[in-house]
Order: structure tokens, then sequence, then C-alpha cells
């Protein structure tokens, strides 16, 4: 039978429509988002377990804060090139985070045992979200559909850290602080396939002997790949690993003044799940090749994936030196030079199947360098902030796609908290500008991801804390 050589397009999905580099998601915390994110050094609530977990050795008591954050983007694409015929919407396609609204919640604890020490537990997301660029009917007339479906559709993945933590508390002025934690993530990714201008012709080719025995394999392939079938795969599948974050926090009285650096480390994701095909049922040969010759082709079946998410390295200033401001400043590098390229492994392969071994496709991601800035002030009896940050893109020009819609982003943030007797509600908003992009690569005209990019964000973010024990639930 034929052997599917052209599948690697694939595993173009082994990831997600997030909202700045690549699939990072830095507004974890409500106040620290409200600042720009610029918490590095500030570490002064539950999301310190996240940006600075040697934050935690300077609260005391016990305390709990759950985090929401509702998420809301918007991403337009223009292709530049399109097959003939396609009518491209006014305004370019757009895709959505998926639901549009998306709900990301957090939660932490922290607990002093002693002057030394202090624990604490984070559940938090650092990676992920969704994305749909199309809502694909079988039934939509071909010239309508969205122009890259081959080349990603609906792609989703949710990474979750479960991170305990211990936090040594050396001095009145410094801090330690080291936390383990299982990362547990699901991945469920869709894509059309037998695109016939890639695989599609691949096929044609190898049926054509067998359909018009004395043409010409190439001339004939390239007309039986457009009477193919249009197929679905799906890729649903978990991944469990170990990770982990470092903090250090040096606190300078005189100078009201903290610095803190962190480091949280990059964990490869080893995904085992089950890939699943589907085709229409009527289509143009259906009567000359049979009518289970592509189910027959594409079996459902396990397979595996290996992916890598980032290490994070951030270093932050603080300072109360001017009046009741806090001003705080974050640098941060993300290493996502590791994600070079990804595989995907099927469990079923060989002569009478179309699915290979195994798939690969090179990224060649550059590491993401982002700047954040904050402001934070008492005022009457409520806290007010603003912040905003610059985010590098780590994705090159190559890769830039409905699954990686992404461009260096400007965000814009403020917030407000109000605290009462130990319990505080804290809310924030961030508006997301990504810097436009036009791409122009050669390799990737046949599936279509060439053209204008142009994107949005908005978040909203919710939380509630409280202290049990200790003193002011801020900066001191």
């Amino acid at each position: 039978m034929i052997r599917f050589a052209a599948f690697c397009g694939y595993i173009l999905m082994i990831t997600t429509c997030a909202w700045g580099s690549a699939f990072s998601i830095q507004e974890i915390g409500t106040r620290a988002t409200g600042m720009g994110g610029a918490f590095v050094a500030v570490a002064s609530d539950g999301s310190a377990l996240f940006y600075n977990p040697a934050g935690i050795a300077f609260q005391d008591g016990f305390r709990m804060q759950m985090d929401t954050l509702l998420v809301h983007g918007n991403f337009k694409f223009t292709p530049s090139v399109t097959p003939n015929g396609t009518v491209v919407p006014e305004g370019g396609y757009q895709g959505f985070i998926s639901p549009q609204i998306l709900v990301v919640p957090n939660m932490y604890m922290t607990m002093r045992l002693n002057p030394k020490w202090t624990v604490g537990f984070g559940s938090f997301a650092p990676f992920g979200l969704g994305g749909n660029w199309t809502n694909f009917e079988d039934s939509e007339p071909s010239n309508t559909k969205f122009v890259a479906r081959f080349h990603t559709t609906r792609p989703k993945m949710e990474s979750i850290w479960m991170q305990p933590t211990v936090a040594y508390r050396v001095n009145d002025r410094l801090a330690i602080a080291f936390g383990g934690a299982l990362v547990h993530t699901h991945v469920l990714l869709e894509q059309s396939i037998l695109n016939p201008l890639e695989e599609g012709r691949f096929f044609g080719e190898q049926l054509a002997p067998r359909i018009f025995p004395d043409a010409d394999p190439v001339v004939a392939g390239r007309i039986i790949a457009r009477l193919l079938p249009e197929g679905r795969s799906r890729f649903a599948a978990t991944s469990n690993n170990i990770g982990g974050a470092f903090g250090i926090l040096y606190r300078h009285p005189q100078w009201k003044t903290r610095f803190g650096a962190t480091y949280r480390t990059a964990v490869t994701q080893h995904f085992r799940g089950k890939a699943s095909f589907a085709f229409t049922t009527e289509y143009a040969l259906k009567p000359l090749a049979g009518p289970a010759v592509f189910a027959n082709l594409f079996p459902e079946q396990p397979a595996t994936a290996t992916f890598p998410t980032p290490g994070t390295y951030a270093v932050g200033a603080a300072t109360e030196a001017f009046g009741r401001n806090l001003f705080a400043l974050d640098v941060q590098m993300q290493d996502y030079r590791r994600l070079r390229y990804v595989v995907l492994n099927f469990s079923q392969h060989g002569p009478d199947t179309a699915t290979p071994a195994e798939a690969r496709i090179d990224y060649s991601f550059h590491n993401a360098w982002a700047v954040r800035v904050g402001w934070e002030r008492p005022v009457k009896n409520m806290t007010v902030r603003a912040g905003g940050a610059f985010d590098g893109t780590p994705v090159p020009e190559g890769a830039v796609s409905p699954l990686w819609p992404d461009s260096s982003r400007i965000n814009f943030n403020g917030g407000v908290s109000k605290e009462v007797g130990g319990k505080e509600i804290s809310i924030f908003y961030q508006f997301t500008k990504f810097l436009p992009r036009t791409t122009n690569v050669a390799a990737n005209a046949n599936v279509f991801t060439n053209g204008k990019w142009n994107s949005t964000a908005q978040l909203v973010g919710i939380s509630f804390r409280f202290r049990k024990g200790g003193q002011s639930l801020e900066f001191d």
C-alpha cells in the first residue's frame, strides 16, 4: 500500500496559540500582573512561588491566595497568496482563544514554621492556552474554508505546575528557596491532512498507475490529489514530568530596596496518547479507491511525542526609596533555543499504513528576552498599581503560522487592591498589542501561512487572599 512519507506536517500541532513569547504565560498573580509582571524582587504574595520563591520567607503567618485569569485573544491573518478561487474574509481570517474567554485558575498557600523556615505550595499554569482558527465543517464550500487548515486548525495545551517549596531566611536581609514540581501537561490537537499540494500529490502519484495506468504519473497525480477526500487528524495525549524552581532575595533596609533572582527549569514533555483520523465520506475517487482505503491507511493508534518547554532566568530590583511609591524592574530570558525540533512517533507503520515510524520538523527558535516595569502606591484605603512590558518573540519568520501567530508584544497593565482585616481582593486589566508581522518564506508556500499577522489580547484577573497571624499583607 501507499506510504505517507509527507506526514511530517502533522507534528506542527504540538503546542498552542498562546498570547506572547510563543506559548509562555507570564500573567500569573493579580497583584504582579497589575505591576506589569515586575515581581521578582517584590515577591510579596503567594505568586512569589512562581516569580521568586524566596519571597515567601518574608511572609509570616499562614496565607492562602486564589487567582482567576480571564483571557480573550484575537489573532488576524491575511494570506499573501491563496489557492485559486479562495474567498478570504474581509479583514482576513480570525483565530480566537478557544473558548473565546478562557479561564485560568491558580492557587497558592504559604506557612511560616519558625523564624527561619517557611513552606509553600502553588498550583499554576506557566505554559499553554488554546486556539481555534476555523469552525471547519466538511459541508462548507472549499473556497470558504480556512486557507492554512493543512497547517493547523485547532490546537490546545495545558501545562500545570504543582510545586511544593521550602524557603530559608538566612537573616533579616537574605533568603533562598527551592521548589520541586510535578508538571502535568495535556494536549488536544487537530489539523486537516491530504493537502493537494503536498501529501495529496504524493498519494496521487502512487495511485496513478491503478487509476490512469497509461498516463504520466506526475501529471495524473496532480489531478488525483484534488479528487481525494479531505481528512482530519487529532492527537490527544498527556505527559507527567518533574521540574524545579530556585530563588534568592536580598533586602537592603537603608536603601529601602530589594534585589531578586530566580530560575525555573526546562522540562522535556514526553507525551503518550492516541492519534486518530477521519475523512469525508463522499469524494470523487471513492468508486475507484474503495470506501475503506483511507481508513485502513490511517488507523487509530497509540502515538508519542517529545516536546521541550524552556527554562526561565530572571533578575529584578524593587525600591520604596521615593516616598510611598514602590517601583520595580525585571529582566527575563527564556531559553527557547532548546526548541529546535519536535518528534512524533507512531506505533503502527509499515507498507500497509500511511503513518511513518517517526516524523520530525525543525523550528530553530531563538531565546526570548523581556523587560518589565511596575509601580505601586497606597491611596487612601486602597493600593493602586500600573506597569508595562516588552516581550520579544522567540519565533523565527519561518515558524510563524496559525500554530505560532507570534510576534514581539507590548503590554499595558493596571490594577487595584483592597485589604480589610487580613483579607484582600485584587483586580487587574492588561491590554496586549502584538507588533504587526509580515512573513514570506518559500518553504511555507504550499500551506499558505505567508502573509500579514496582526493580533491583540485582553486579560482580566481577580484574586482573593487572606492571612492568619502575622503582619499586613502589603510590601514592607
